[in-house]
């Protein structure tokens, strides 16, 4: 009799991979703007089916510049993705699903959404770049397929 061999899957270098998003804009004066200067992926290596703690190691950024508006604060939000619930995300390869969510802070307690489901949004102030962290955890004991796995989230302004 054989033993099981220990195998992992690589997953996807890009579950952030739809930063380029929408602003709205909510009662400012016309010399506000806001631009994505930067997108780093979510990033989550590796992760080991045999793991009995969640995979942590996600995270990725993205940088915002706003001008204009005086020091006013604008919100971030991040959608559900293709699970269309904060409660879980889901990422695909192919047909095959992996569960995972993206927090507001490196203690992974607070899902990043738009408020709604539970979940919180990011508020910031204008004026100046700013960077927000976009921390993601796997949970353990998926019996996940070898392959890379994707979800498209998309980040939102609203100021």
């Amino acid at each position: 009799m054989t033993q099981p061999t220990l195998f992992k899957i690589a997953l996807a270098r890009q579950v952030l991979c739809a930063a380029m998003a929408a602003f709205a804009s909510q009662n400012s004066p016309a010399a506000t703007s806001c631009a994505f200067t930067s997108v780093s992926p979510v990033s989550f290596g590796v992760y080991d089916v045999f793991a009995t703690s969640p995979n942590n190691n996600g995270v990725g950024s993205i940088t915002i510049d706003c001008t204009g508006g005086g020091n006013n604060a604008f919100d971030v939000t991040l959608s559900t993705g293709q699970s269309n619930s904060y409660t879980t995300r889901v990422m695909s390869s192919g047909s095959n699903r992996l569960n995972y969510n993206l927090y507001t802070g490196a203690d992974r307690s607070a899902v990043w959404g738009d408020g709604n489901g539970g979940s919180q949004l990011m508020t910031v102030t204008k004026n100046k770049a700013t960077t927000l962290n976009v921390f993601g955890q796997i949970p353990a004991g998926q019996d996940a397929a070898v392959g890379t796995y994707t979800d498209p989230i998309v980040a939102t302004v609203t100021f």
